[in-house]
């Protein structure tokens, strides 16, 4: 077995055999899902989120594609699309961020519920009734919250800063949506929308990272808030990447690539784990380790195996991304069996509290794409022809 595979077969053991059981038992209850996990087991009573619905719909219905824990996915599956549904989803099209309503519109999860339906299979929720809520979601979206320029608003009356993380996410959705079949021609323009707009002003021309925060016309705010952050510039250089390759685009490709080396160059701890935050000078400003960037390392390394026009290249990246796998794993080493810590400390010590269930989606991820990279070695991704823009 190669390292790839090894890894790969590791990290499937540690979901199949710990993360399902647990999930199943003390994170799934009668309103679907918990938000935290002590490390004794015990829920977190905390309100219940869309996003943690959808991020978890998207979790189960990818190991259920991918043949892990028998039936146990499928039924987890069920159980997040029923408290997604039920709670979660306005027949107007609106999202209702909290269970029980009272909270504003999130553009967030607004992004986390379109990327859930694509994500859906028809056992779960037929493919039909995914795209008539996604039209819905996006009528209402486009009708109140569009940008005079680009992208969305975050609230109305205006709220400012304008924040890069949710587009990220809706770009997420946009292609999982193109990916998962003929779809509304809405996540198309979408894809292009959001990507040219990062490409255009969420990447600092100075230093070439990518930024949070925007003022109302989409100029990098000033304040010491606005910092960068290593998990981001992996996670937009793998949707740069995989948005270059939909439309032969070389430039996103290479944008992509730049912004992925520039978290490998500056982004990493002494014990090789992903930072959290970065000054906008690009000297690390927060070692901590949180979880979540640790998978996007990883994805962003499988694609670019996947992608390497040499073999010397993609072996290069295969084994970043085996390293970086390494690196996530440190993490589940916790008391409770299935179960992680978020944050490592400088030198590996956990910092004592309960466990985000919707961090479930970054390891998921991460995953999938370790798996399709081992099952599609040196394998380009298929490329797509460009499409112009609808104006439905």
């Amino acid at each position: 077995m190669t390292d790839l595979s090894k890894t790969t077969a590791a990290l499937r053991l540690w979901l199949e055999a710990e993360v399902l059981p647990l999930q199943a038992g003390q994170v799934r209850d009668e309103a679907g899902f918990c938000e935290r996990l002590a490390a004794d087991g015990k829920p977190v009573d905390l309100p219940r989120r869309a996003m943690v619905a959808a991020r978890q719909l998207f979790a189960f219905s990818r190991l259920m594609g991918a043949g892990l824990g028998g039936s146990r996915p499928r039924l987890l599956a069920n159980h997040a699309r029923d408290a997604l549904l039920a709670e979660h989803l306005a027949p107007d099209g609106a999202v209702l961020p909290i269970a029980g309503g009272g909270a504003a519109f999130s553009l967030y999860d607004v992004a986390f519920c379109l990327f859930a339906l694509a994500a859906a299979p028809e056992a779960v929720l037929p493919r039909a009734r995914a795209e008539a809520l996604a039209a819905r979601i996006l009528t209402r979206l486009d009708a109140l919250y569009r940008h005079p320029e680009a992208g969305f608003e975050e609230a109305r009356p205006r709220r400012l800063p304008l924040r890069a993380n949710p587009h990220m996410h809706l770009l997420e959705a946009s292609l999982e949506w193109i990916d998962s079949g003929p779809c509304d021609p809405r996540f198309e323009a979408l894809a292009d929308e959001i990507a040219e707009l990062c490409l255009a002003r969420f990447v600092d021309p100075g230093t070439g990272a990518q930024r949070e925060l925007f003022d109302g016309d989409w100029r990098i705010a000033d304040g010491p808030g606005n910092a960068v952050e290593p998990g981001h510039q992996y996670e937009w250089g793998w949707l740069l990447l995989r948005w270059g390759v939909l439309r032969d685009h070389a430039l996103a490709q290479a944008a992509g690539r730049r912004l992925i080396d520039l978290a490998e160059a500056h982004g990493l701890t002494a014990d090789g784990l992903a930072a959290s935050l970065l000054t906008p000078g690009l000297a690390i400003e927060d070692a901590t380790a949180r979880l979540w960037p640790q998978t996007e390392r990883i994805k962003a390394w499988a694609l670019r195996a996947r992608l390497a026009p040499r073999p010397a290249e993609a072996a290069l990246a295969e084994a970043t991304a085996v390293e970086a796998c390494l690196g996530l794993m440190r993490f589940f080493l916790h008391p409770l069996r299935g179960s992680w810590w978020e944050n490592l400390g400088p030198g590996g010590a956990p910092r004592p509290e309960p466990a985000r269930t919707s961090s479930l989606y970054h390891i998921v991820g991460a995953y999938h794409e370790l798996s399709t990279l081992e099952a599609r070695q040196f394998l380009p991704i298929a490329r797509k022809e460009h499409r112009a823009p609808s104006t439905a």
